[in-house]
């Protein structure tokens, strides 16, 4: 039986203009990744305001 792969989310940043660092994760620009396995406080709360945005 095929065990079905867990579909890894992408984000991005809502506009390509600007750019986002904390730790040993970022974004810039167009660029599209995974959230670290332990995101923090101040990344989950740019996703929640629509600062960083899941690719669809």
């Amino acid at each position: 039986m095929a065990v079905a792969k867990k579909e890894k989310k992408l984000y991005r940043l809502k506009d390509p203009k600007t750019q986002y660092a904390e730790g040993s994760f970022s974004l810039v620009g167009d660029q599209e990744k995974e959230l670290p396995a332990n995101p923090s406080k101040e990344l989950l709360a740019r996703i929640r305001s629509g600062f960083i945005v899941e690719v669809k």
